[in-house]
């Protein structure tokens, strides 16, 4: 064989050997990863096999265990709570944790109204918060909670009560779950206005003389009665403060309306009226100043005075005494028979009728009462509302039943229609008052001496017929 034939062949024998070998060395790990299938699931975050917090979050991602994995990628940006800010991280060894819970102030309650009111605060740091609130310091009502972190706090309560106070505290926490709350708070909601009118003013009477009137009455019991106002009309009562000329505006009970002339008829109407500037529908009364000095005579009810008309208005004929609501201490009375109303004597009594049941022809409603040989009338008058018209007026202290008649008139002071009734008042009897006539001057004492004088002449008789008796016997066993 030639030379150079066997140094090729030795060189090309040489060559496949080292290459088998670099073969056989490279096939176990080309056939070990041919069996595992994915690395998601072994607790590392493959970035190379594309493992993400979206495609192996169980690899990947922040996991809020308190723990700072940074095999899952977890760092301070993206997992503070896991992963905090160390003095390593600043040039220290040991890690530093935040501890301190937020701190609450600039606290204020502003915008209170009847039923709501704006609670704002603040908080040293980012802060979730939440407003506990209720009528009592067990804030049993309702609960406010934020969603998002802030600095500068503010949320509104609703549909609170007038006139009620409400306790209320905050808690808040930081990003890392330190809390604080605040001790307890209170605010009260506004006072709703006062449009309730006093009563009207009791026994309301009129007396006549010489060119004069003299008016006298009794005003009503309410804690914020300011004043009476009384309005004098020649034409009919007035209806309102202002329906003629103002003659007294006092809180006397007692005035003599001067200056008159005789034989004219003239219409008073009293309008009590309280502090905030609330009148009473009005009381009324009427009379004819005269020359000569009769007893005074009080007049027949007012709405025996007043023509009637014939016939009534279909929408008038159609209303009933059931129609009117009957009040005492904000409870509705109910009728006896549909006629008779049982009040009791300590309190108010409120007569009403709703507004759509009277009908725009009308002009005056009153309420007359009588009480023995005297007749008391009130006016009924729009609320400020306008849901109603109503009358408020004391009822008699005696018990007993008392006539009462509701008369509607149109607007020429016409007489529509009457409804009858009945006031049945519950309250003490009155009991008139023992007399003071000396002992010697009553009948009763002098009556039981008698009886004592025959008593005592009884017993002298019977003695002496007895000894009468034992002397007899006596005499005879003498003999």
């Amino acid at each position: 064989m030639n030379f150079f034939l066997k140094i090729t062949i030795i060189i090309i024998l040489f060559g496949l050997f080292f290459a088998l070998n670099n073969i056989l060395a490279d096939s176990d790990p080309i056939d070990a990863s041919l069996w595992v299938d994915s690395p998601c699931g072994n607790g590392i975050c493959n970035l190379g096999y594309g493992e993400t917090e979206d495609t192996c979050p169980i690899d990947c991602g922040c996991n809020d265990n308190g723990v700072c994995e940074s095999a899952r990628g977890e760092t301070n940006s993206n997992c503070p709570l896991d992963c905090p800010v160390t003095e390593e991280d600043r040039g220290g060894p040991r890690p530093i944790f935040d501890t301190t819970p937020p701190l609450i102030y600039n606290l204020f309650i502003d915008q209170i109204t009847l039923n709501s009111a704006t609670i704002s605060w603040e908080t040293d740091e980012q802060a979730l918060c939440q407003l506990f609130w209720g009528r009592t310091s067990e804030y049993k009502e309702e609960s406010i909670s934020e969603n998002t972190f802030y600095v500068q706090h503010s949320t509104k309560i609703i549909n609170l009560w007038p006139k009620t106070t409400y306790h209320f505290k905050i808690f808040c926490r930081d990003k890392n779950y330190n809390g604080n709350e605040t001790g307890d708070q209170q605010f009260t909601t506004l006072v709703p206005p006062d449009i309730t009118p006093p009563a009207n003013v009791s026994d309301f009477k009129a007396v006549p003389d010489d060119k004069q009137i003299t008016l006298t009455w009794q005003n009503p019991p309410d804690l914020d009665f300011k004043a009476v106002k009384i309005i004098r009309n020649e034409k009919f009562y007035p209806s309102d403060p202002w329906d003629g000329i103002s003659i007294y505006d006092d809180k006397g009970t007692s005035f003599v309306d001067t200056d008159l002339t005789n034989g004219i008829r003239y219409y008073y109407t009293a309008f009590a009226y309280d502090k905030f500037g609330n009148y009473s529908s009005g009381a009324i009364v009427s009379e004819v100043p005269r020359s000569d000095l009769e007893p005074p005579i009080y007049p027949p009810p007012p709405p025996e005075e007043i023509l009637p008309v014939v016939p009534p208005p279909s929408e008038v004929e159609k209303i009933k005494i059931t129609d009117f609501d009957f009040i005492q201490k904000e409870e509705k009375i109910s009728l006896i028979d549909e006629k008779a109303i049982e009040a009791k004597s300590e309190n108010p009594l409120t007569i009403s009728i709703d507004y759509e049941k009277v009908p725009e022809v009308l002009k005056t409603i009153m309420v007359t009462l009588e009480k023995g040989d005297k007749f008391f009338s009130f006016l009924l008058r729009i609320n400020k509302e306008k849901t109603a018209y109503l009358a408020t007026f004391l009822v008699p202290q005696e018990a007993g039943i008392y006539p009462i008649t509701i008369t509607i008139l149109d607007y020429k002071n016409q007489t529509l229609k009457k409804i009858k009734g009945i006031l049945e008042v519950k309250g003490l009897l009155i009991i008139s008052p023992p007399s003071k006539k000396p002992w010697y001057k009553e009948p009763a004492v002098w009556k039981w001496i008698i009886y004592l004088l025959f008593g005592i002449l009884f017993l002298i008789a019977i003695r002496y017929i007895r000894k009468k008796i034992e002397n007899r016997k006596n005499n005879k066993a003498t003999i």
